[in-house]
């Protein structure tokens, strides 16, 4: 894995000359999620190579310009909610993400699925194409950073056929990066320099893992049924956001992350991030593999005996 770099340029017309090169007239054949029908789609060519320094660059400007200055500073017209009195959406979420998107699908050609713009429009999530494509999390732990509280981050990741195969989570007041690769493995970056991210010996006792896990998603009864399951859980807290709980795990100071239903710009980044620091992440129903696509319960766990053992403990279908 390449160490980033600051202030790295990118030419994009050597982009587009490149993408447009590395695109293989062959097809392979995928099936779509959710048994939709199979249809064929082109192989993967090689992404961008300068996005691991330029993501990052990205999300460290737009947080500096939208994200850290309303830090403890917002007034009451910079607040509004989505789907509920407690979904907080703030002006410094909407102008991160406008601000963040279309810079993305220039520096790799794709589909964007934002927070914001798939809370105003909800059917973007039933049409995701094929190909390259991305998510973002502008800033996640949006009640945190409302109330003032510093657990918040910004989250990108860059998809192949709706799964993570980068991501990117900063946390801008820390000036700390969690970058991870498919394949590759994951990192640390802060003004230190970056550290490997490798999980080793984390136990899979269920009374000595600590995390986070709520119900949010599910329905009546299950829906019950499963956070009293949750509440017998020892080690459970509420941090408050899906990134900033994924780098405790990856990190090794905490071990798991439950959730009563997916999203494509929270779990992207939160699934490649944990499986790629050595955890297990999946989804609760079948363990199957991430995909921006559904709408179910996930679980990520840092290690494969822990998420075997949490799940008989929580889950019933």
């Amino acid at each position: 894995m390449c160490s980033l770099s600051i202030n790295m340029q990118f030419r994009q017309s050597c982009l587009w000359r490149r993408f447009n090169c590395r695109i293989m007239m062959t097809r392979t054949w995928i099936s779509r999620v959710n048994d939709a029908a199979i249809e064929p789609v082109l192989g993967r060519p090689a992404p961008n190579p300068t996005l691991e320094a330029a993501i990052a660059d990205l999300l460290r400007e737009a947080a500096d310009r939208f994200i850290v200055p309303r830090f403890q500073n917002l007034q009451s017209q910079d607040i509004a909610t989505k789907t509920n009195d407690t979904d907080f959406v703030t002006v410094a979420d909407q102008q991160a993400e406008a601000w963040l998107a279309p810079k993305l699908s220039v520096l790799q050609p794709g589909f964007v699925i934002g927070e914001e713009a798939a809370s105003l429009t909800p059917a973007i999530r039933d049409h995701i194409p094929v190909g390259y494509g991305w998510t973002i999390d502008p800033l996640d732990g949006t009640k945190n950073f409302v109330k003032g509280k510093q657990a918040f981050c910004s989250m990108v990741s860059l998809l192949w056929n709706g799964m993570p195969v980068q991501s990117w989570i900063w946390q801008p007041l820390t000036q700390v990066l969690f970058y991870a690769a498919e394949g590759q493995g994951a990192v640390r970056v802060d003004k230190h320099g970056a550290s490997s991210l490798r999980l080793e010996d984390r136990s899979d006792d269920i009374d000595l893992m600590f995390g986070s896990g709520n119900s949010l998603g599910l329905i009546e009864p299950q829906k019950s049924a499963f956070q009293a399951r949750l509440r017998l859980l020892a080690g459970r807290r509420f941090t408050g956001s899906a990134g900033i709980q994924a780098c405790l795990i990856a990190s090794g100071d905490e071990d798991f992350l439950i959730h009563g239903n997916s999203t494509p710009w929270d779990h992207a980044p939160v699934d490649l991030l944990c499986r790629e620091a050595g955890g297990y992440a999946a989804m609760l129903r079948d363990e199957s593999r991430f995909h921006v696509a559904m709408k179910a319960p996930f679980m990520a766990v840092s290690s494969q005996a822990g998420w075997n053992r949490l799940r008989d403990a929580v889950w019933r279908d």
